[in-house]
């Protein structure tokens, strides 16, 4: 049985080492934490986050840019990016269409 007092310590590449427990909240920095009654952090805020994602296509020499203004994005897999050019096209062909016939 090991003491309450002693904990083990394992890294891996060394030698186990058996040492006293630290109390950590007689730290003298304990006040900056949520233990010590400070405000908790937040991790992850997205308030000053800002991004914009630019894809180019070789065979036209195109960019066509998916910026939303919103901070959220959706990674895509090549079949999906692959059928969204597939959708563009087909509504540029079908507004070349329509131009078409109004000429005519």
């Amino acid at each position: 049985m090991l003491d309450n007092r002693k904990a083990l310590l394992f890294i891996r590449g060394e030698r186990p080492i058996m040492d006293e427990k630290f109390d950590i909240l007689r730290h003298p920095n304990v006040a900056l934490t949520a233990d010590g009654k400070a405000k908790p952090y937040q991790h992850g805020g997205t308030e000053n986050a800002v991004a914009s994602v630019v894809l180019e296509r070789a065979k036209k020499n195109e960019s066509v840019s998916l910026d939303t203004g919103e901070t959220n994005y959706e990674l895509l897999f090549d079949e999906d990016i692959e059928e969204y050019f597939k959708k563009v096209e087909e509504q540029e062909h079908e507004k070349g269409t329509e131009k078409e016939s109004e000429e005519k």
